[in-house]
Order: structure tokens, then C-alpha cells, then sequence
């Protein structure tokens, strides 16, 4: 008897030891698959990326390789020579608003202890043959040594909103509970069809240069190639459809430019696009008027300007201000006194003057005639009064019209040399002289000027220049060519910067941004490529804010190097091998 004791007795060690040995097995496998896991996540991503970039190089659309997506390339922000890391201020303003939040983000590092770098092969205490009389008068495990995240560099002077007094009617920044990612401007976490994008972004691309558009079955395609070089474009809402419009001009040369529309339905599908204006030469930019045609100028030393209506009713004619010709950029407008109204135009070369037309006699029973009858046009002249203005203003002075176009002239190449982008709002006309680098503000009441340097990216440094265009907690977004990678910009009432897009593939300028009408999309394109996409919110909510076109254009020698970078780089020559100069 007592030897089948011991002998049962030893089988029973030797049972729990193979226990013990499988139990510890499992959990050395249970780590090894969690990094096997992270691994597979971390190839996933890899080959998404490796297989859109397939997918674009199939299209014939010259790109430039994908960077690998770590955490060096994701978050940090070139602002002129400046540059700062966005995840420093977004987890500042989170930890600022973790108060007030009912979801407070995660912690940036875990809050336990770290793991051993062996598991253990024993239990850490005998298992208790019964309940505990009390409960534990400590917590099981220390606290942690470290907090669970870095604190940032500086606290902030002052809290970076004011409360509201009541609240808002917008929706709230943070998603509900399972709810869809929130939107967060310049957190570039996204990455699909060439883009890295913001949090709680995603895209498709709509058209491509020289090629029929998708239409919204999937399968039919439009009659007409999409046109080149896409530049300056404006949205418009089609009241009979319950869609929109967006035009765009084609900015390329020798009678082949004009302006293309891409027709949308109520949902944002595409259903149509066609050319709406042809024979024309390096249409640039424009604008919108009050009566939604749209202005395309010609930037050539010929150039003409051209009244152009989105829904066909009309033919395209030839504008009364562009008569004496001339490399022509923007287009805006004010009428807030409609007996009187006024439209401005940009000439982009060194004696190119802003351009002021008022009508004769402004018909409004029939405003496209406006634009096409007598007027008087006058030149902008600049007095600078020899000082700095305020809010970093670079400087400031006075300004009149004058009739007389060769003082105007004399006065462009004096002070405000290659004036391209052009905005009016709130009776502010914004415009940029490329050459200075300068943001030019004419108040239309005062007969006031103030400039701002574009060196650290528009509006840097103004947080009260953006309040006046957009108030609250609104952005304002813009193109800006400056910078490793181009894509779309915003600035908000505090000043910050925010890269809301930008692509690691497509090089050379971003231009066309504009709306839909319901807020809800965001068009834009890249120009070398002839590239148009379609940017929206996972959240569906619309995108706040006020798009301002005043960004500015790589000069023509520079796309020839941007060509023939591509080029080069197709054949795998480095750029310091060969001659690229014109």
C-alpha cells in the first residue's frame, strides 16, 4: 500500500510539472504570435502602400517613391525655415481640455509596470485553498514610477480658446462612444491613393489629366479627356439637379487651355464632365462673380480675361477689363455698395498693377452685361509710409487708384512686383506679390495697407488677420506651394499651422481648392500631374471654414526642373549628375 502511495504520489509531481511546462509554453507562444501580430500589421502596411503605389505607376502618372511611414516622416511640420512636431501641441491641447472631456484620450505610454524580459516558470505565491476574510487594505500592484506621458515642452501662456458663453450649434470635436473617427486637422494619420491626410480623413481620386472621367456607375466613362494643368476652380450649386459644379481651368499653352466642369449629384457622385470654354492660352486662376459665372484670365503676355457660365446658358465672352491684354491671375470683387461696385484683377509680371474696374452704369436686372460694358479702370498705387505696422505687419501706408496705367505700372515694380492670388472679404482685399513674399491687406474703407512676410507660410504670426475672415473656431485653407511636400494648409484663430493633406508621391504646385456646397467635400488638385481629388470627413460631418485664394505659383522654369526631375528620376539618374538649368 505504501508503495502504490509513493508511487501515485510521484506521478502526481510529475503530471503538474508537465502542466506547469505547457502552461509556461502557452504563454511564450501567446507573446511570441502578439509580436508576430504587430509584425504582420506593421507588413500589411507596407504592402498597402507598395500596392497603391503599383496601382498609380499603372495609370502613367509620374510619381516619386513612397517614404517609409515611421514616426520620422509622419507628424513633423516645416513652417518656412521653422519647423515643430504637431503630436506635441495636440496632446498639450488634450491634456489642456481633459477636464471638460468625457473621453479622455489614451495615455501615450501603458500605465503598468514593464513586462519581465523572461516569463516566469513558477508561480509567484501558492494558490489560496480559501476566500480571504477581508478585502486587500492596499492596491495589488505599486503605481507606477513615471507618469504615463510626457509632459510638453512649455505650458502655454494662455488658454488657447475662450469658453463659449452658450453653447455652439456645431457639433462637439470628439466622436461619441463607437462612433466614428473625429476629425483632427494636422494629426497625419491617414494614408491612401498617394495622400497622407488628417485624422479622420479620406479620399478617392475624381480625374486625371488626358483621360475619360469614371462616371457614378462604375463602368460608363465621359466622352471628353480631362484637360491639363488644372489650376484656379469654384464650385457651384446646380438648383435643378440638387448637385454641384466644379470648374476648373487648364492652364496649358499654345490655344489648348480653358475651363473643364465636372458635374456632381446630390450624393457627390460624378455624372458628366465637359469643356466649357477652349482655345484659350494658360488660363491660370479667376474667381467667382456675385451672380455665379466664373472669371478666367489668361497668364500670357497677351492674355485676355473671359466670363465663362458654369451651367452653358451663355457663351464665354471676352471681358472689358482684359482688353489691353496682359499675363493675368485673379479675380474678385465689391459690391457692397451696388450702385457703385468693384472688380479687381492681378497681373503676374513686374510691372503688373492691380487692376480696379467699375461699371458705368451696373445693371443688376442683367449683371453679366457689367462685365462686358463701359467702366472706368484704374491702377493701384502704394504709399508706404517708411514704418512697420502692427501685429508683425512688415509694413504699412496708404494707397489710391489712378487712370494712369504707366504710374501704376511704375508703382507694381516699386512695391508689390508679380501679384498673383486675390481674395476680398469682409471689406479686406487680400493679394500676394510672389517675388516679395509679401501678403498685401488694403483696407476698401480706410484707404489703409498693411503687408506680412509669406517667408514662415501665410498668415504666420496673425491670429487676428484670421478672426476677422473666419471667427470662432473656424480654419481658413489655403495652397501653399512652399515646403517639402505641397498639399493643403489651414491655419485657426490662435495662429497655429495645420498640413491638412500632403502627398509623399505627386510634386509640384496644389491648386484649385474649393468646397461643395454642403461643406462636405474638399476639391483640390496637383497641377504637374493633372490630379483631382475629392477629400472628405469619416465622420460625414461638413468641414468648417473659408477657403482664400491668394496662394502663389511656381514660376515656368521651375516646372521645366520639376519635369525634368521626373524624368530623371524615371531613368535613376541623381539631379546632381546632369545639367538641369534652362
Amino acid at each position: 500500500m505504501m508503495m502504490i502511495r509513493k508511487k501515485n504520489t510521484a506521478t502526481t509531481i510529475r503530471l503538474l510539472a508537465i502542466v506547469l511546462s505547457l502552461c509556461c509554453c502557452c504563454c511564450l507562444h501567446s507573446a511570441h504570435a502578439a509580436l508576430r501580430g504587430e509584425t504582420t500589421h506593421q507588413q500589411q502596411q507596407e504592402q498597402e502602400q507598395q500596392r497603391q503605389q503599383r496601382e498609380l505607376e499603372d495609370a502613367n502618372i509620374p510619381t516619386r517613391k513612397i517614404p517609409p511611414t515611421g514616426d520620422n516622416n509622419k507628424d513633423n511640420f516645416k513652417i518656412g525655415r521653422s519647423s515643430f512636431n504637431l503630436d506635441d501641441v495636440l496632446d498639450q491641447l488634450e491634456e489642456e481640455d481633459s477636464d471638460q472631456s468625457p473621453i479622455a484620450p489614451p495615455s501615450s505610454s501603458p500605465t503598468t509596470s514593464k513586462p519581465t524580459s523572461k516569463p516566469s516558470h513558477s508561480p509567484t505565491s501558492k494558490p489560496s485553498h480559501s476566500p480571504t476574510s477581508k478585502p486587500s487594505p492596499s492596491p495589488t500592484s505599486k503605481p507606477t514610477s513615471k507618469p504615463t506621458s510626457k509632459p510638453t515642452s512649455k505650458p502655454t501662456s494662455k488658454p488657447t480658446s475662450k469658453p463659449t458663453s452658450k453653447p455652439t450649434s456645431k457639433p462637439t470635436a470628439k466622436p461619441t462612444v463607437g462612433g466614428p473617427i473625429a476629425y483632427t486637422p494636422g494629426k497625419m494619420t491617414e494614408y491612401r491613393n498617394g495622400l497622407r491626410m488628417s485624422e479622420g480623413l479620406d479620399n478617392r481620386i475624381i480625374a486625371v489629366a488626358n483621360q475619360t472621367v469614371l462616371l457614378k456607375d462604375g463602368i460608363s466613362r465621359t466622352k471628353e479627356r480631362f484637360h491639363n494643368e488644372p489650376d484656379g476652380s469654384a464650385v457651384y450649386a446646380d438648383p435643378d439637379t440638387g448637385g454641384w459644379i466644379y470648374l476648373s481651368n487648364s492652364e496649358s499653352r499654345h490655344g489648348k487651355g480653358g475651363v473643364g466642369a465636372l458635374y456632381f449629384d446630390k450624393d457627390g457622385n460624378v455624372v458628366d464632365y465637359k469643356r466649357i470654354l477652349k482655345g484659350t492660352t494658360r488660363n491660370c486662376s479667376g474667381g467667382k462673380t456675385p451672380w455665379n459665372s466664373w472669371v478666367s484670365c489668361e497668364e500670357y503676355r497677351d492674355g485676355k480675361i473671359f466670363q465663362v457660365d458654369p451651367y452653358g446658358n451663355r457663351e464665354a465672352q471676352e471681358m472689358t477689363m482684359g482688353q489691353d491684354m496682359g499675363d493675368f491671375e485673379s479675380f474678385a470683387y465689391d459690391i457692397r455698395d451696388p450702385s457703385q461696385p468693384h472688380y479687381f484683377v492681378t497681373e503676374d509680371t513686374s510691372a503688373g498693377a492691380l487692376r480696379r474696374f467699375t461699371p458705368t452704369n451696373p445693371n443688376w436686372d442683367d449683371p453679366w452685361t457689367m462685365l462686358h460694358g463701359p467702366g472706368t479702370l484704374e491702377f493701384l498705387l502704394l504709399k508706404p509710409s517708411g514704418d512697420s505696422g502692427e501685429n508683425g505687419a512688415a509694413s504699412r501706408g496708404t494707397y489710391t487708384w489712378t487712370t494712369d496705367k504707366a504710374a501704376g505700372q511704375a508703382n507694381a515694380e516699386e512695391n508689390y512686383r508679380y501679384s498673383e492670388g486675390l481674395d476680398v472679404w469682409k471689406g479686406e482685399l487680400f493679394f500676394v506679390s510672389k517675388k516679395l513674399r509679401e501678403l498685401f491687406v488694403l483696407d476698401l474703407d480706410s484707404n489703409r495697407y498693411e503687408s506680412f512676410s509669406t517667408v514662415s507660410g501665410l498668415f504666420d504670426g496673425q491670429p487676428d488677420q484670421i478672426k476677422r475672415l473666419v471667427g470662432g473656431d473656424d480654419l481658413v485653407y489655403y495652397c501653399e506651394e512652399e515646403g517639402e511636400y505641397n498639399g493643403i494648409h489651414a491655419r485657426d484663430t490662435n495662429g497655429w499651422f495645420f498640413t491638412i493633406v500632403e502627398s509623399p508621391v505627386w510634386i509640384g504646385d496644389t491648386s484649385g481648392i474649393a468646397f461643395s456646397p454642403d461643406g462636405k467635400h474638399l476639391y483640390f488638385s496637383f497641377q504637374l500631374q493633372g490630379i483631382v481629388y475629392d477629400v472628405w470627413r469619416k465622420d460625414g460631418l461638413p468641414f468648417y471654414g473659408k477657403t482664400l485664394d491668394i496662394n502663389y505659383h511656381a514660376d515656368v522654369d521651375s516646372r521645366k526642373r520639376q519635369r525634368r526631375q521626373l524624368e530623371l528620376e524615371a531613368l535613376g539618374i541623381l539631379e546632381e549628375d546632369v545639367d538641369v538649368s534652362f
